[in-house]
């Protein structure tokens, strides 16, 4: 299944953010994903999860309020960080 949407440059950081340090723990805690932004992005980066939580890209624990990658959205990380940054239109 392809993925329908376009992501922006700032969710395809959280995917690969969940993608390089979801290897130690299951669930990243949004305290410690919005630790890797500057203050000034990190309402947006608030809001990026959101968006990605409601296209099945990740899964919300609420309880703690957590995060985890679904397949999808693991899927989606894996092929970003394999074809990397595509700086130019080519």
């Amino acid at each position: 299944m392809e993925l329908k949407i376009k992501l922006t440059e700032l969710e395809k950081t959280i995917l690969l953010i969940f993608l390089v340090f979801s290897k130690r723990e299951k669930y990243l805690s949004e305290g410690f994903i919005l630790s890797k932004f500057v203050p000034r992005q990190r309402k947006m980066a608030r809001i990026s999860m959101k968006r990605l939580i409601k296209n099945n890209l990740l899964l919300e624990r609420p309880i703690k309020k957590s995060y985890n990658l679904t397949k999808e959205g693991l899927k989606q990380a894996s092929k970003l960080l394999y074809e990397g940054a595509k700086l130019w239109k080519l």
